[in-house]
């Protein structure tokens, strides 16, 4: 039997001769497995963009939010169209528009229009107690107790808004609900809001699991106190990829 040197190797090219074969099979085989590998991969990287950039975004509208309750509480009028102006350019990057100046004065308590991606509600909202707290001043001052129909809820003193109204029935409405009491131009609540039903906030009890328990934070609220809400919602049609689509975020802030 004629056998190799321990030494001695096959030649290089006797190799590839044997494993030409081999190679022929599996040509493209490297691009399937890309293939099937992408397939899978690129929504999951996709989705995982489009969660962080909303995430990023959720987090510019709370500040936002945070800064635009905090200049409400100082005393800045937002129906003034320079205010809104000012507020517009604080929401820089998320496609905020605002309308126009409004003719015969700066006041306009609802300055929308049906462009941008952002609209925002400022209210400033009071508790009128029931007439079994202590104290119910509000409602011991109307004429009868029965037409005192807001005892034990919020009401608004003052509700303004601006930036795309049609968001607020395609993507997302204020969480106080619609302010339906008349108003003047700076947003004011005209009628009295102890007695008219349509001053009323409507948020599904939400405000007073919010501020008429006791904890750690604070106290529940009593007969006319008043909280300064800001809400900011922000749509993301830049972040929809296909069938994935960029959903927008809201915050609020309290004070």
């Amino acid at each position: 039997m004629n056998t190799l040197p321990e030494n001695c190797s096959v030649p290089r090219l006797s190799r590839l001769m044997v494993s030409s074969p081999r190679r022929f099979r599996q040509g493209g085989s490297e691009m399937l497995e890309f293939a099937l590998v992408a397939l899978l991969f690129t929504p999951l990287m996709v989705g995982t963009f489009v969660t962080g950039m909303n995430i990023i975004r959720s987090s510019q509208a709370n500040y936002i939010a945070r800064d635009y309750a905090n200049m409400y509480i100082q005393g800045r009028d937002f129906s003034d169209y320079d205010t809104q102006l000012l507020a517009n350019r604080l929401a820089k990057g998320l496609g905020m528009q605002i309308g126009t100046r409004p003719s015969g004065g700066d006041n306009q308590a609802d300055n929308l229009n049906n462009s941008g991606n952002g609209i925002v509600w400022m209210s400033k909202i009071i508790y009128v107690a029931s007439t079994s707290e202590t104290p119910h001043s509000l409602c011991s001052a109307v004429q009868s107790p029965a037409t005192c129909v807001n005892a034990g809820k919020f009401a608004f003193l003052q509700n303004i808004r601006f930036g795309n109204g049609t968001l607020e029935t395609t993507d997302r409405a204020s969480s106080l609900g619609a302010c339906a009491a008349t108003r003047n131009s700076s947003g004011t609540v005209t009628d009295d809001y102890v007695t008219d039903s349509d001053a009323r906030v409507v948020d599904g009890g939400a405000m007073t699991s919010m501020w008429q328990v006791t904890n750690t934070n604070h106290a529940p609220l009593v007969d006319g106190q008043v909280i300064y809400v800001a809400e900011v919602y922000f749509q993301s049609p830049d972040l929809g990829v296909g069938a994935l689509s960029g959903a927008g975020v809201y915050a609020r802030w309290f004070f």
